[in-house]
């Protein structure tokens, strides 16, 4: 059976750092799994690899859209299944490294086969239920009948909570036992799935600081103007997200300075803790922290020398 192996962590956890080193060790190819990095030009404040450390380590589904481009999940799943095969066709092992939770999920449970299934009848049901209530009473309704679910999801977070009542209702099965089933009969792969989880939530913090004072130190708010320059008048999807949304408001004068580089902290913090949070729920996931970093790399030399059985040789 052929194997894959998923690297996955919070942001800033060095995730990117350890999957060159073993590409460099091993005979794998890395896939990018990071919803910012897919996109061309926005570079540093998705922390993607250089142009020199990507033409020594090549990493797949990195620049593969143009910034004013949309992207499905449905679309990712499908591109992903295509450099996987191909990497396979190579006698090589993928390597998908990111913290994109959204697109890790759709891949770990096979596509999420099961939860795309919503008719119309039940998508107006939930959106009638939230206009005649509010965001509030559909999340008390969600804790009601899936305690799990609901307590992976911020009680603002409107898009997921109306998703897990929506799935709720077209399988009644709760969302979080569809999710584990899913999970245990993914796609015909023999996957190896680690993360790096930090000691304590002052290490990533720090991480956290350290990065987005780098990232404006290396030119981040320029970037951001020349996107937005070049680009003028349309709709950039990574545009929305954390650090590019809040230095956007910053260049339009809405906030200053302090006030950018504080919200950026707080929402990187905050995603995170909801990566972390995810990951320490995940099913057959091997789980490292930050003070176990050296140990990383020989553990995965074993699980790795295990490949050599299906014919992947060290380099």
């Amino acid at each position: 059976m052929n194997k894959v192996i998923s690297l996955m962590g919070p942001t800033a956890s060095g995730k990117t750092d350890l999957a060159i080193l073993l590409s460099n060790k091993f005979n794998i190819e890395i896939i990018s799994v990071d919803s910012v990095m897919f996109y061309k030009e926005f570079n540093i404040g998705s922390a993607k690899p250089d142009q020199n450390t990507l033409l020594k380590n090549p990493h797949r589904m990195v620049d593969i859209l143009e910034p004013y481009e949309s992207y499905s999940v449905a679309q990712f799943y499908s591109d992903l299944l295509i450099q996987i095969n191909n990497i396979h066709a190579l006698n090589k092992i993928p390597l998908l490294v990111g913290g994109s939770i959204m697109y890790f999920k759709t891949f770990l449970s096979g596509g999420l086969s099961n939860l795309e299934v919503v008719s119309d009848d039940i998508r107006k049901y939930v959106s009638d239920m939230l206009l005649k209530n509010n965001l509030d009473y559909l999340y008390k309704y969600l804790l009601k009948i899936d305690k799990i679910s609901a307590q992976k999801i911020h009680h603002n977070d409107q898009y997921r909570i109306v998703r897990m009542i929506e799935i709720f209702l077209s399988n009644n099965k709760k969302p979080s036992d569809i999710l584990k089933k899913s999970f245990r009969n993914a796609r015909d792969f023999d996957y190896l799935n680690l993360s790096v989880i930090p000691d304590n939530r002052k290490d990533v913090h720090q991480r956290i600081e350290k990065r987005l004072d780098n990232m404006l130190k290396v030119g981040f708010l320029d970037e951001v103007t020349k996107i937005k320059t070049m680009h003028s008048g349309l709709s950039l999807p990574a545009m929305s997200t954390i650090g590019y949304k809040q230095a956007d408001e910053y260049l339009k004068n809405k906030i200053s300075l302090d006030v950018m580089k504080s919200s950026i902290l707080s929402s990187t913090r905050q995603l995170a803790k909801r990566q972390i949070t995810w990951l320490r729920h995940l099913d057959a996931t091997t789980v490292y922290t930050f003070a176990d970093y050296d140990n990383i790399k020989s553990r995965l030399d074993f699980f790795l020398d295990r490949a050599q059985s299906h014919g992947v040789e060290k380099l």
